[in-house]
């Protein structure tokens, strides 16, 4: 039920990512004196990507004499990925600062949106009278 509201699915749909970052993350980590291992990451969560497949902004034309409505266009430069900017002799890409740091900034992002989830949902419950 409450995936069918958008802010819920948009919040489970981040921690579901957040968590799939953590174990791409953690295979860096477990791989980090593996020869020719290349660190991986998972692009980056684009909010306004899913708003756009879901609610597509458009302008509204509330008189006849308006103008037609036009789309509008995405943000751009989004999604750019990073290459690692050391790697060890023997070709391993994995830096264990930049993972522990991609690790607490992963954690962060799912806090968030676990707060943001249990906040909307008190919401809800106060306003069907079974919150408080």
């Amino acid at each position: 039920m409450l995936k069918d509201l958008a802010l819920f699915a948009m919040a489970g749909k981040r921690m579901d990512w957040v968590a799939r970052r953590q174990e791409v993350l953690a295979e860096n980590v477990a791989n980090a004196d593996t020869p020719k291992y290349r660190a991986r990451d998972l692009e980056a969560f684009n909010f306004r990507k899913m708003l756009d497949e879901k609610m597509p902004l458009r302008a509204a034309a509330t008189d006849a004499k308006h103008l037609s409505p036009q789309p509008l266009e995405p943000a751009p430069g989004v999604g750019v990925v990073k290459t690692p900017f050391e790697s060890s002799p023997d070709g391993n890409s994995v830096v264990l600062e930049e993972q522990m740091a991609n690790m607490a900034d992963s954690k962060g992002a799912y806090e968030l949106s676990l707060s943001l989830f249990q906040k909307h949902l008190r919401m809800m419950k106060t306003a069907v009278g079974k919150g408080g």
